[in-house]
């Protein structure tokens, strides 16, 4: 049965829940109407039911957020459907949406529809530059959405939109420590008062953390996160919102294992000096005019500053010559800065079933990066490296990266029931390149100048069957520039590279059903990759980055919650995915020829089962099951991690305004691998954690 096929079987069993589903639900809204009422504002920048939305879209609401008591983003988006994130400890992570789990520029992160990093510079750990103790709520846009936002939103997007203040004084303080050396201290405080002025509401968030002994060698971090939020009424008409958020992390990186030390040792690292220091920081302000029912404008300003200076695990490498290896390891330490300044401005008008979004943005943001080669010291019995010695500077550069774009998105009303949604975005990019050293095969190209220019178009229809079931389908079109390391790195030459396009189309349906007590969602897609950049080796054993990638990802992302019983609020919380994720053109040398393989690190199958009870109002009991299936761990499709399946319990007690809960993380003891690697015919593991207990407690005031 070839995959076609299988994907035309699953939308006709989509249709068929559908339409099996509608004759009871138009029984049931003759009794009490039921609505998809969700709102959701990443679909359009603006707050918008989720029913009016053609897009694979879900929401984390603030409840989920304050029940799970997450100490990583993962721990919550991995509810998701179709979404998995990995946990590499010390909030490094990578992310699966609609791609393998991959550190490639396919994802946009936001923070109230202000994108974390600007293009050209994106990191895979972004995340733990975002303050999770100051979020309201999370949406995860999977899919292109470029018409909107622009480049490397091709998997998906997620804003996390921070919390507004509160309209009397509360305060939150709380406190948590793990067995495994995890300890950390909430706080928070909020209010609203009137002045002269208008109506002015502040909020304070944030969190401290560390991570002390453990069962890892070298694994230790601190943490500090805070954000302030200021909310300006000054009439009804018109709002300002100010946000300060700053984040700065400390930690060691412990890098991987080789299969032997894996299985025997887990907790043990070859590393002794590797790290990463992280500091970032973002403010915005956002003005928001109600001219009349039918018009709405806002302008959003805001600054970036950024720098992450490292000695990374990564980067450290045996030394070959001739093709064999010479006994010695080199490695690099690495400073990467930005600076951003950035407006974004958007009207919206309502012309009887027509509404209309249009806007403009631009963004400059200074780069700056080094890199000195370092000269690695390792013991060969214990396999550690043990030191390391600076030998010279090998990059010293900066690049002015500049984004400018205009977009245009029509929500037509053409009947009751029936949306159609069209967009389109045009980006001009550019990159003027300074190398502060003379150009040479070590240090770089000379300086340049290089711009990309790409439309992104959308279109999509939603029909809302009844007030309670929502079919949709969408098409749209991504497109990731190169990134600054991909052009810059130590050739002479800068290579010819272009934009990898990529073209998705998906549908679903969204419903409610059993007076409510079922609420789901089934999306199929079908996401095609060309132009991708990838590591080309070329006949001296050198490398180079090269446009020589076509890739095919496709499959069905399913999720829903089951409300079993009204007795103790008894919930079946579901989110999976089926995927295939497929090289349909690879040749990474003139040798080699990967086309028609699996893309390693894509498994086909992942997803969570939580169940949820109240034996008492006041209490919560939850059980976990996380699921990740097997995949190939290199691009020859020849070596293979099995998957793991990880069972997590919480409990969650808050009386008045005391709260204490508690947490058996991997309860089996499962020994399993966050990520793998293939690299010089070796495997490499990352090591989870293992059974791990988490005690909390917190107070809230003034609730």
């Amino acid at each position: 049965m070839n995959t076609q096929f299988r994907l035309s079987v699953l939308t006709a069993a989509c249709l068929s829940i559908s339409y099996s589903s509608l004759a009871f639900a138009e029984n049931t809204a003759n009794n009490e109407t039921k609505t998809l009422s969700t709102i959701v504002v990443t679909a359009s920048r603006e707050g918008e039911s989720i029913n009016n939305t053609p897009a694979a879209i879900s929401k984390i609401s603030n409840t989920d957020i304050e029940e799970k008591h997450a100490t990583f983003i993962g721990q919550l988006v991995n509810q998701t459907p179709g979404v998995l994130m990995n946990d590499l400890g010390n909030e490094q992570h990578m992310m699966s949406i609609r791609q393998p789990i991959t550190t490639a520029a396919v994802y946009q992160y936001l923070e109230d529809g202000v994108s974390v990093r600007p293009v050209g510079v994106f990191n895979h750990n972004a995340l733990y530059e975002v303050n999770l103790a100051g979020i309201e709520s999370i949406e995860i846009l999977r899919g292109p959405a470029s018409s909107l936002y622009g480049s490397n939103a091709i998997g998906g997007t997620i804003n996390f939109l921070t919390k507004a203040p509160s309209l009397t004084p509360t305060a939150d303080l709380g406190i948590s420590a793990s067995s495994e050396g995890y300890r950390r201290v909430d706080l928070g405080a909020s209010n609203t008062f009137n002045t002269n002025f208008g109506e002015h509401g502040l909020r304070i968030s944030g969190y401290a953390s560390d991570r002390g002994d453990s069962w890892q060698d070298h694994a230790e971090s601190n943490k500090q996160s805070v954000t302030l939020r200021h909310d300006w009424r000054i009439s009804d008409a018109t709002q300002i919102k100010n946000i300060v958020s700053y984040n700065h992390l400390k930690a060691d990186m412990t890098g991987s294992l080789n299969k032997d030390d894996f299985n025997k040792r887990a907790g043990y690292s070859y590393q002794t000096f590797t790290y990463r220091d992280v500091d970032a920081t973002r403010l915005s302000s956002q003005m928001s005019h109600q001219w009349s029912d039918e018009q709405q404008s806002q302008a959003t300003i805001y600054y970036r500053d950024n720098s992450t200076e490292q000695n990374p695990s990564y980067t450290i490498r045996t030394d070959i010559k001739n093709g064999k290896p010479t006994g010695t390891y080199s490695g690099q330490t690495t400073y990467n800065a930005f600076q951003s300044y950035g407006l974004n401005l958007q009207h919206s008008a309502t012309l009887d079933q027509v509404k209309l979004i249009v806007g403009l943005m631009a963004d400059h943001s200074p780069t700056q990066a080094k890199t000195n080669d370092i000269e690695i010291f390792r013991d060969p019995n214990t396999l550690v490296y043990t030191g390391f010695k600076q030998r010279q500077l090998l990059r010293d550069f900066n690049v002015d990266v500049n984004n400018q774009a205009i977009y245009a998105q029509a929500n037509w009303q053409i009947l009751p029931t029936l949306n159609l949604v069209g967009g389109a975005r045009y980006d001009w990019i550019s990159y003027d390149y300074d190398n502060k050293l003379t150009p040479s095969t070590v240090t770089g190209a000379p300086d340049e100048k290089r711009n990309f220019h790409k439309a992104s178009p959308q279109l999509g229809f939603v029909w809302n069957i009844t007030p309670a079931m929502d079919i949709y389908s969408n098409w749209s079109q991504g497109f990731v520039p190169p990134e600054v390391s991909s052009l810059y790195g130590a050739n002479l030459v800068t290579p010819n590279l272009k934009e990898a396009t990529f073209n998705n189309i998906d549908a679903g349906v969204r419903f409610k059903l059993l007076d409510d007590h079922l609420d789901g969602e089934i999306t199929l897609y079908r996401l095609q990759g060309k132009d991708e950049v990838m590591s080309y080796t070329k006949p001296d054993n050198t490398r180079e980055p090269r446009n020589t990638g076509k890739t095919l990802h496709q499959g069905i992302e399913i999720g829903g919650t089951w409300k079993i019983s009204d007795l103790y609020d008894q919930r079946l919380k579901l989110s999976g995915s089926w995927a295939e994720h497929e090289y349909k053109e690879f040749q990474p040398s003139s040798v080699l020829d990967y086309s028609g393989n699996t893309m390693p690190s894509a498994p086909k199958t992942f997803g969570t089962l939580e169940y949820q009870i109240r034996p008492i109002p006041e209490l919560l009991l939850s059980a976990e099951g996380v699921y990740v299936g097997s995949y190939w761990m290199n691009d020859a499709n020849t070596e293979k991690y099995n998957g793991h399946t990880v069972l997590n319990l919480r409990a969650n007690y808050r009386k008045n305004a005391y709260e204490i809960y508690g947490q058996v993380l991997n309860v089996t003891d499962e020994h399993y691998s966050e990520s793998t690697s293939y690299s010089n015919n070796q495997a490499s593991y990352t090591p989870a954690a293992p059974r791990t207990y988490l005690l909390g407690l917190r107070y809230h005031f003034g609730k």
